[in-house]
Protein backbone atom coordinates (compact mmCIF):
# COMPACT_ATOMS: atom_id res chain seq x y z
CA UNK A 1 0.00 0.00 0.00
CA UNK A 2 1.42 3.32 -0.96
CA UNK A 3 2.05 5.52 2.15
CA UNK A 4 0.81 8.61 0.82
CA UNK A 5 -2.51 7.29 0.78
CA UNK A 6 -2.56 7.18 4.52
CA UNK A 7 -3.72 10.09 6.18
CA UNK A 8 -2.66 11.60 9.29
CA UNK A 9 -4.75 12.04 12.35
CA UNK A 10 -6.19 15.04 13.53
CA UNK A 11 -4.58 16.97 16.88
CA UNK A 12 -7.84 17.39 19.02
CA UNK A 13 -6.75 20.79 20.44
CA UNK A 14 -6.66 21.73 17.36
CA UNK A 15 -10.55 21.02 15.54
CA UNK A 16 -12.50 24.26 16.05
CA UNK A 17 -15.32 23.60 13.99
CA UNK A 18 -17.90 21.03 12.12
CA UNK A 19 -16.59 20.11 8.96
CA UNK A 20 -20.36 20.59 7.57
CA UNK A 21 -21.80 23.58 9.50
CA UNK A 22 -18.39 25.22 10.25
CA UNK A 23 -20.44 26.72 13.10
CA UNK A 24 -20.46 24.33 15.91
CA UNK A 25 -17.54 22.61 17.88
CA UNK A 26 -17.08 18.65 16.30
CA UNK A 27 -17.64 16.01 18.83
CA UNK A 28 -17.14 13.26 16.40
CA UNK A 29 -14.33 11.66 14.37
CA UNK A 30 -14.77 9.50 11.43
CA UNK A 31 -12.66 8.33 8.80
CA UNK A 32 -9.40 9.69 10.38
CA UNK A 33 -9.91 13.32 10.26
CA UNK A 34 -13.58 13.89 9.30
CA UNK A 35 -15.16 15.48 11.91
CA UNK A 36 -18.88 17.15 12.82
CA UNK A 37 -21.13 18.07 15.39
CA UNK A 38 -23.63 16.22 17.41
CA UNK A 39 -26.78 18.00 15.24
CA UNK A 40 -24.80 17.42 11.69
CA UNK A 41 -23.51 13.65 12.22
CA UNK A 42 -27.43 12.57 13.51
CA UNK A 43 -28.61 14.62 10.96
CA UNK A 44 -26.31 12.36 8.03
CA UNK A 45 -27.57 9.25 9.72
CA UNK A 46 -31.21 9.84 9.25
CA UNK A 47 -30.45 10.88 5.68
CA UNK A 48 -28.14 7.72 4.63
CA UNK A 49 -30.96 5.65 6.13
CA UNK A 50 -34.13 7.37 4.36
CA UNK A 51 -31.92 7.49 1.05
CA UNK A 52 -30.87 4.12 0.75
CA UNK A 53 -35.22 3.26 1.32
CA UNK A 54 -35.90 5.73 -1.08
CA UNK A 55 -33.77 5.18 -4.21
CA UNK A 56 -34.29 1.41 -3.81
CA UNK A 57 -38.29 2.39 -3.68
CA UNK A 58 -38.34 -0.58 -0.96
CA UNK A 59 -41.93 0.06 0.97
CA UNK A 60 -45.11 1.28 -0.12
CA UNK A 61 -47.84 2.97 2.19
CA UNK A 62 -49.08 0.38 4.40
CA UNK A 63 -46.84 -2.52 4.25
CA UNK A 64 -46.36 -4.80 6.51
CA UNK A 65 -42.60 -5.15 7.81
CA UNK A 66 -40.84 -7.25 9.90
CA UNK A 67 -37.98 -5.59 11.89
CA UNK A 68 -35.22 -8.54 12.96
CA UNK A 69 -34.10 -7.33 16.25
CA UNK A 70 -30.86 -9.30 17.67
CA UNK A 71 -30.35 -7.34 20.70
CA UNK A 72 -27.01 -5.83 19.36
CA UNK A 73 -26.78 -1.62 18.95
CA UNK A 74 -27.35 -2.13 15.53
CA UNK A 75 -30.39 -3.25 15.62
CA UNK A 76 -31.50 -1.09 18.56
CA UNK A 77 -30.12 1.92 16.02
CA UNK A 78 -32.66 0.70 13.04
CA UNK A 79 -35.49 0.38 15.79
CA UNK A 80 -35.26 4.21 16.81
CA UNK A 81 -34.23 5.38 13.30
CA UNK A 82 -37.94 3.78 12.41
CA UNK A 83 -39.67 5.29 15.31
CA UNK A 84 -38.01 8.67 14.38
CA UNK A 85 -39.38 8.49 10.81
CA UNK A 86 -42.75 7.69 11.61
CA UNK A 87 -43.12 9.77 13.74
CA UNK A 88 -41.69 12.95 11.61
CA UNK A 89 -43.89 15.28 10.62
CA UNK A 90 -41.88 15.60 7.11
CA UNK A 91 -41.80 12.74 4.74
CA UNK A 92 -43.25 10.16 6.83
CA UNK A 93 -42.88 6.46 6.80
CA UNK A 94 -45.52 5.27 6.36
CA UNK A 95 -45.14 1.27 6.36
CA UNK A 96 -46.11 -0.69 8.96
CA UNK A 97 -42.86 -2.32 11.53
CA UNK A 98 -43.10 -5.47 13.74
CA UNK A 99 -40.23 -6.72 15.73
CA UNK A 100 -39.26 -10.04 15.51
CA UNK A 101 -36.47 -11.76 18.40
CA UNK A 102 -34.94 -15.01 17.21
CA UNK A 103 -33.71 -16.81 20.27
CA UNK A 104 -30.17 -18.25 19.27
CA UNK A 105 -29.71 -19.74 23.41
CA UNK A 106 -29.45 -23.01 21.59
CA UNK A 107 -26.36 -23.33 20.17
CA UNK A 108 -24.74 -21.44 23.08
CA UNK A 109 -26.45 -24.76 25.06
CA UNK A 110 -28.21 -22.30 27.74
CA UNK A 111 -30.77 -24.15 29.78
CA UNK A 112 -34.86 -22.45 29.58
CA UNK A 113 -34.54 -20.64 32.73
CA UNK A 114 -31.55 -18.60 31.02
CA UNK A 115 -33.36 -18.26 27.87
CA UNK A 116 -36.73 -16.80 28.72
CA UNK A 117 -34.74 -14.27 30.64
CA UNK A 118 -32.57 -13.28 28.05
CA UNK A 119 -35.68 -13.17 25.65
CA UNK A 120 -37.85 -11.51 28.34
CA UNK A 121 -34.34 -8.37 28.36
CA UNK A 122 -34.70 -8.16 24.26
CA UNK A 123 -38.35 -7.63 24.12
CA UNK A 124 -38.44 -4.67 26.69
CA UNK A 125 -35.65 -3.11 24.98
CA UNK A 126 -37.76 -3.91 21.47
CA UNK A 127 -40.78 -2.57 23.31
CA UNK A 128 -39.33 0.69 24.44
CA UNK A 129 -39.74 1.70 20.38
CA UNK A 130 -43.88 1.25 20.66
CA UNK A 131 -43.80 -1.53 17.97
CA UNK A 132 -45.39 -5.13 18.10
CA UNK A 133 -42.86 -7.37 19.81
CA UNK A 134 -43.15 -11.07 18.70
CA UNK A 135 -40.74 -14.25 19.50
CA UNK A 136 -39.38 -17.18 18.12
CA UNK A 137 -36.87 -19.74 18.28
CA UNK A 138 -33.77 -20.86 16.78
CA UNK A 139 -34.73 -24.15 16.52
CA UNK A 140 -38.61 -23.58 15.79
CA UNK A 141 -39.11 -21.06 13.94
CA UNK A 142 -42.31 -21.39 12.43
CA UNK A 143 -43.63 -20.74 15.74
CA UNK A 144 -44.02 -17.12 16.54
CA UNK A 145 -45.48 -16.18 19.65
CA UNK A 146 -46.49 -12.60 20.21
CA UNK A 147 -45.30 -10.77 23.46
CA UNK A 148 -48.41 -8.61 24.78
CA UNK A 149 -47.73 -6.55 27.67
CA UNK A 150 -44.20 -5.24 27.10
CA UNK A 151 -43.90 -3.52 29.99
CA UNK A 152 -43.78 -6.75 32.01
CA UNK A 153 -43.20 -9.59 29.07
CA UNK A 154 -45.44 -12.87 30.03
CA UNK A 155 -43.72 -15.57 27.58
CA UNK A 156 -45.52 -18.86 27.15
CA UNK A 157 -42.70 -19.85 24.72
CA UNK A 158 -42.55 -23.68 24.74
CA UNK A 159 -39.74 -25.70 23.97
CA UNK A 160 -38.88 -28.56 21.59
CA UNK A 161 -35.84 -30.16 23.46
CA UNK A 162 -35.42 -32.73 20.46
CA UNK A 163 -35.19 -30.16 17.86
CA UNK A 164 -32.89 -28.43 20.02
CA UNK A 165 -30.46 -31.69 20.72
CA UNK A 166 -30.93 -32.34 16.52
CA UNK A 167 -29.43 -28.50 15.48
CA UNK A 168 -27.11 -29.19 18.62
CA UNK A 169 -25.68 -32.82 17.06
CA UNK A 170 -25.79 -30.66 13.74
CA UNK A 171 -23.00 -28.22 14.84
CA UNK A 172 -20.92 -30.66 16.52
CA UNK A 173 -20.67 -32.93 13.78
CA UNK A 174 -19.12 -29.73 11.75
CA UNK A 175 -15.40 -29.59 12.32
CA UNK A 176 -14.47 -26.34 10.98
CA UNK A 177 -15.21 -22.86 12.51
CA UNK A 178 -15.66 -21.01 9.92
CA UNK A 179 -18.47 -23.46 8.27
CA UNK A 180 -20.56 -23.13 11.70
CA UNK A 181 -20.24 -19.55 12.06
CA UNK A 182 -21.33 -19.90 8.10
CA UNK A 183 -24.04 -22.36 9.03
CA UNK A 184 -25.43 -20.54 12.14
CA UNK A 185 -26.22 -17.44 9.64
CA UNK A 186 -28.11 -19.26 7.47
CA UNK A 187 -30.72 -21.10 9.76
CA UNK A 188 -30.80 -17.34 11.42
CA UNK A 189 -31.85 -15.79 7.67
CA UNK A 190 -34.49 -19.01 7.83
CA UNK A 191 -35.88 -18.31 10.79
CA UNK A 192 -36.24 -14.71 10.64
CA UNK A 193 -38.24 -15.29 7.30
CA UNK A 194 -40.38 -18.04 8.19
CA UNK A 195 -41.30 -16.00 11.35
CA UNK A 196 -42.11 -13.22 8.91
CA UNK A 197 -43.99 -15.67 7.41
CA UNK A 198 -45.99 -16.39 10.42
CA UNK A 199 -46.49 -12.73 10.99
CA UNK A 200 -47.97 -12.01 7.36
CA UNK A 201 -45.23 -9.59 6.92
CA UNK A 202 -43.46 -10.22 3.34
CA UNK A 203 -40.82 -7.91 3.41
CA UNK A 204 -38.02 -7.83 6.10
CA UNK A 205 -35.63 -5.36 7.34
CA UNK A 206 -32.58 -6.32 9.46
CA UNK A 207 -29.50 -4.04 10.39
CA UNK A 208 -26.68 -5.30 8.56
CA UNK A 209 -24.80 -2.30 7.84
CA UNK A 210 -21.77 -1.06 5.95
CA UNK A 211 -18.49 -2.25 7.92
CA UNK A 212 -20.38 -6.03 8.30
CA UNK A 213 -21.37 -6.43 4.73
CA UNK A 214 -18.05 -5.47 3.65
CA UNK A 215 -16.34 -7.87 5.86
CA UNK A 216 -18.79 -10.95 4.96
CA UNK A 217 -18.29 -9.79 1.02
CA UNK A 218 -14.41 -10.75 1.20
CA UNK A 219 -14.91 -13.64 3.90
CA UNK A 220 -17.57 -15.06 1.11
CA UNK A 221 -15.15 -14.59 -1.28
CA UNK A 222 -12.42 -16.48 0.35
CA UNK A 223 -15.27 -19.66 1.18
CA UNK A 224 -16.07 -19.48 -2.54
CA UNK A 225 -19.54 -18.23 -1.94
CA UNK A 226 -19.49 -17.14 -5.67
CA UNK A 227 -22.83 -16.39 -7.22
CA UNK A 228 -24.45 -16.09 -4.06
CA UNK A 229 -22.58 -13.23 -2.57
CA UNK A 230 -24.71 -10.41 -4.42
CA UNK A 231 -27.78 -11.47 -2.50
CA UNK A 232 -25.85 -11.65 0.79
CA UNK A 233 -24.16 -8.08 0.89
CA UNK A 234 -26.80 -6.46 -2.22
CA UNK A 235 -29.83 -4.41 -0.62
CA UNK A 236 -32.00 -6.63 -1.37
CA UNK A 237 -32.17 -10.78 -0.58
CA UNK A 238 -34.55 -12.41 -3.11
CA UNK A 239 -33.42 -16.00 -2.73
CA UNK A 240 -36.53 -17.07 -0.61
CA UNK A 241 -40.17 -17.18 -2.09
CA UNK A 242 -41.55 -16.77 1.59
CA UNK A 243 -39.99 -12.91 1.41
CA UNK A 244 -37.63 -10.48 0.92
CA UNK A 245 -34.79 -9.24 3.01
CA UNK A 246 -33.91 -5.84 2.99
CA UNK A 247 -30.64 -3.85 4.19
CA UNK A 248 -31.74 -0.37 5.22
CA UNK A 249 -28.53 0.59 7.16
CA UNK A 250 -26.11 -0.63 4.46
CA UNK A 251 -24.49 2.70 3.55
CA UNK A 252 -24.08 3.70 7.51
CA UNK A 253 -20.41 2.03 8.52
CA UNK A 254 -20.51 0.49 11.95
CA UNK A 255 -18.92 3.59 13.94
CA UNK A 256 -21.61 5.64 12.74
CA UNK A 257 -23.90 3.30 13.97
CA UNK A 258 -22.14 3.20 17.66
CA UNK A 259 -21.83 7.02 17.90
CA UNK A 260 -25.94 6.70 17.63
CA UNK A 261 -26.75 4.48 19.97
CA UNK A 262 -24.67 6.28 22.75
CA UNK A 263 -25.65 9.41 21.13
CA UNK A 264 -29.55 8.70 22.01
CA UNK A 265 -28.82 6.54 24.85
CA UNK A 266 -30.34 3.49 23.51
CA UNK A 267 -30.86 0.34 25.87
CA UNK A 268 -29.67 -2.66 24.41
CA UNK A 269 -27.37 -5.68 25.61
CA UNK A 270 -25.93 -8.31 22.70
CA UNK A 271 -25.97 -11.74 23.15
CA UNK A 272 -23.25 -13.66 22.60
CA UNK A 273 -22.62 -15.95 19.87
CA UNK A 274 -20.48 -19.25 18.79
CA UNK A 275 -17.24 -16.73 18.15
CA UNK A 276 -17.74 -13.79 20.55
CA UNK A 277 -14.50 -13.40 22.37
CA UNK A 278 -12.68 -16.05 20.07
CA UNK A 279 -9.21 -14.93 18.68
CA UNK A 280 -8.78 -14.01 15.16
CA UNK A 281 -7.79 -17.34 13.85
CA UNK A 282 -10.29 -18.92 14.81
CA UNK A 283 -12.57 -18.21 11.72
CA UNK A 284 -11.62 -17.37 8.19
CA UNK A 285 -14.51 -14.46 9.06
CA UNK A 286 -12.82 -13.49 12.05
CA UNK A 287 -9.69 -13.17 10.34
CA UNK A 288 -10.79 -10.65 7.61
CA UNK A 289 -12.90 -8.45 10.32
CA UNK A 290 -9.68 -8.28 12.06
CA UNK A 291 -7.93 -7.21 8.91
CA UNK A 292 -9.74 -4.88 7.28
CA UNK A 293 -10.80 -3.22 10.69
CA UNK A 294 -6.77 -2.74 11.36
CA UNK A 295 -6.47 -1.31 7.97
CA UNK A 296 -9.04 0.75 7.48
CA UNK A 297 -7.37 2.87 11.07
CA UNK A 298 -4.77 4.00 8.45
CA UNK A 299 -6.39 3.84 5.30
CA UNK A 300 -10.44 5.20 5.74
CA UNK A 301 -11.32 4.66 1.68
CA UNK A 302 -10.84 0.93 2.89
CA UNK A 303 -14.45 -0.31 3.70
CA UNK A 304 -15.93 2.05 1.16
CA UNK A 305 -13.86 0.64 -0.98
CA UNK A 306 -15.16 -3.20 -0.83
CA UNK A 307 -18.56 -1.96 -0.16
CA UNK A 308 -18.56 0.01 -3.51
CA UNK A 309 -16.91 -3.19 -5.12
CA UNK A 310 -19.89 -5.49 -3.99
CA UNK A 311 -22.76 -2.65 -5.28
CA UNK A 312 -21.20 -3.92 -8.43
CA UNK A 313 -22.31 -7.49 -8.35
CA UNK A 314 -25.09 -9.47 -10.13
CA UNK A 315 -27.05 -12.38 -10.13
CA UNK A 316 -27.55 -14.28 -13.69
CA UNK A 317 -30.69 -16.28 -12.74
CA UNK A 318 -31.05 -17.39 -16.46
CA UNK A 319 -28.40 -19.73 -15.81
CA UNK A 320 -29.91 -22.13 -13.13
CA UNK A 321 -33.37 -22.88 -11.79
CA UNK A 322 -32.51 -25.52 -9.29
CA UNK A 323 -31.79 -23.58 -5.43
CA UNK A 324 -29.38 -24.70 -2.54
CA UNK A 325 -31.63 -27.03 -0.59
CA UNK A 326 -29.75 -24.32 2.86
CA UNK A 327 -29.54 -20.59 1.87
CA UNK A 328 -31.81 -21.34 -1.56
CA UNK A 329 -29.61 -19.41 -3.68
CA UNK A 330 -29.25 -21.02 -7.10
CA UNK A 331 -26.62 -23.27 -7.59
CA UNK A 332 -23.54 -23.35 -9.66
CA UNK A 333 -21.81 -26.39 -8.79
CA UNK A 334 -23.15 -27.81 -12.20
CA UNK A 335 -21.37 -24.73 -14.43
CA UNK A 336 -19.09 -26.12 -17.09
CA UNK A 337 -16.72 -23.29 -16.41
CA UNK A 338 -13.85 -24.05 -13.77
CA UNK A 339 -14.91 -23.69 -10.09
CA UNK A 340 -13.74 -23.96 -6.41
CA UNK A 341 -15.96 -27.20 -5.84
CA UNK A 342 -14.41 -28.85 -8.90
CA UNK A 343 -10.96 -28.05 -7.94
CA UNK A 344 -11.91 -29.35 -4.34
CA UNK A 345 -12.98 -32.61 -6.30
CA UNK A 346 -9.88 -33.33 -8.24
CA UNK A 347 -7.69 -31.83 -5.12
CA UNK A 348 -9.25 -35.33 -3.53
CA UNK A 349 -8.73 -37.69 -6.18
CA UNK A 350 -5.62 -36.89 -6.26
CA UNK A 351 -4.70 -36.81 -3.13
CA UNK A 352 -6.31 -40.53 -2.75
CA UNK A 353 -5.35 -42.01 -5.97
CA UNK A 354 -2.02 -40.20 -6.22
CA UNK A 355 0.52 -42.19 -8.67
CA UNK A 356 -2.37 -44.75 -9.71
CA UNK A 357 -3.71 -42.26 -12.21
CA UNK A 358 -2.41 -43.35 -15.31
CA UNK A 359 -0.51 -40.56 -18.00
CA UNK A 360 -4.20 -40.92 -20.36
CA UNK A 361 -5.99 -39.53 -17.37
CA UNK A 362 -3.74 -36.59 -16.40
CA UNK A 363 -2.96 -35.63 -19.81
CA UNK A 364 -3.54 -31.51 -20.30
CA UNK A 365 -6.21 -32.22 -23.14
CA UNK A 366 -8.20 -34.37 -21.35
CA UNK A 367 -8.80 -32.78 -18.30
CA UNK A 368 -11.18 -30.25 -19.39
CA UNK A 369 -13.80 -33.77 -20.02
CA UNK A 370 -12.82 -35.72 -17.41
CA UNK A 371 -15.93 -37.52 -15.40
CA UNK A 372 -15.23 -35.99 -12.00
CA UNK A 373 -18.10 -37.96 -10.54
CA UNK A 374 -16.98 -41.61 -12.19
CA UNK A 375 -13.11 -40.72 -10.60
CA UNK A 376 -15.11 -40.06 -7.02
CA UNK A 377 -17.01 -42.61 -6.66
CA UNK A 378 -14.06 -44.83 -7.50
CA UNK A 379 -11.89 -43.05 -4.61
CA UNK A 380 -14.35 -43.73 -2.23
CA UNK A 381 -15.89 -46.99 -1.90
CA UNK A 382 -18.29 -46.51 0.85
CA UNK A 383 -20.05 -44.36 -1.44
CA UNK A 384 -24.35 -45.28 -1.93
CA UNK A 385 -25.28 -46.38 -5.04
CA UNK A 386 -28.15 -43.57 -4.88
CA UNK A 387 -25.09 -41.10 -4.21
CA UNK A 388 -23.17 -42.20 -7.07
CA UNK A 389 -25.82 -41.77 -9.45
CA UNK A 390 -27.07 -38.27 -8.08
CA UNK A 391 -23.02 -37.01 -8.72
CA UNK A 392 -22.94 -38.85 -12.63
CA UNK A 393 -26.30 -37.41 -13.25
CA UNK A 394 -24.67 -33.76 -12.50
CA UNK A 395 -22.45 -34.19 -14.94
CA UNK A 396 -19.44 -32.17 -13.13
CA UNK A 397 -16.47 -32.09 -15.38
CA UNK A 398 -13.64 -30.17 -15.07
Amino acid sequence: LEPALVKTRLDPNQVEICKKCRINKPVVNLRVNDVYCKDCFLSAVHHKFRATLGKNKATRPGDQICVGYSGGGASAALLHLLKTGIESDEKRLMFVPSVLHVDEGVILNLDQHARIENIRARCLEAGSHGFPVFVSLLEDPARVYPVLDLANPQLNVQFNEELGEGLQSALLNMKENSAKEDFVNTIRRRAILSGAGAMNCPKVFTADHGTKISIDLLAGVAMGKGVNLSHETGFRDTRSADGVVLRPLRDVSGKELALYAQFHKLNFSPDPNISTGKESLHSIRKLTEEFLVGLQADFPATLSTVFRTGDKLQVDTSESTDTCVLCEGPLDTAAEMHNALQAAYWSTIVSVKGTKLDDDVLSSNRLATLDLANLRAETDPSRSEEHTSELQSRKISR
